[in-house]
């Protein structure tokens, strides 16, 4: 994954923010002006349209599955995993150019994201 700064993120285009391009993936649980929860669910089998994530982000992942990510070309991109973990797995992760997750598996993979609007807190 390249890094992007908070500040190159917000001139991406919104319509590809992950509730405009992939609302059936991505619902709001909450939101104000510092930061947005989502939950996050890719079904067995599935492709998320291409989205983008602007703000920098915690990603709680408590159901995972054999999934594939691409980049918004199309290209195989690896997953920001760590090579050992326990679940939950919590990621922090930079804001992350337009992607899709494929889910490989027969179980549906989900998460929550907490996106932190104004950067992460110092």
């Amino acid at each position: 994954m390249s890094l992007v700064d908070i500040d190159q993120a917000t001139a991406w285009d919104p319509r590809l923010d992950a509730i405009a391009a992939a609302p059936g993936n991505h619902h709001v649980l909450y939101e104000d002006d510092v930061i947005r929860v989502l939950s996050v669910t890719v079904a067995p089998g599935e492709s998320e349209p291409v989205h983008h994530h602007r703000w920098p982000s915690v990603f709680v992942i408590d159901r995972l599955a054999k999934l594939r990510d691409f980049d918004g070309e199309g290209n195989e991109i690896a997953l920001p995993f760590p090579a050992t973990f326990d679940m939950p797995l919590i990621l922090k992760l930079p804001p992350q150019p337009a992607h899709a997750v494929r889910n490989e598996d027969v179980v549906a993979v989900h998460g929550t994201r907490i996106e932190f609007k104004q950067g992460f807190p110092k």
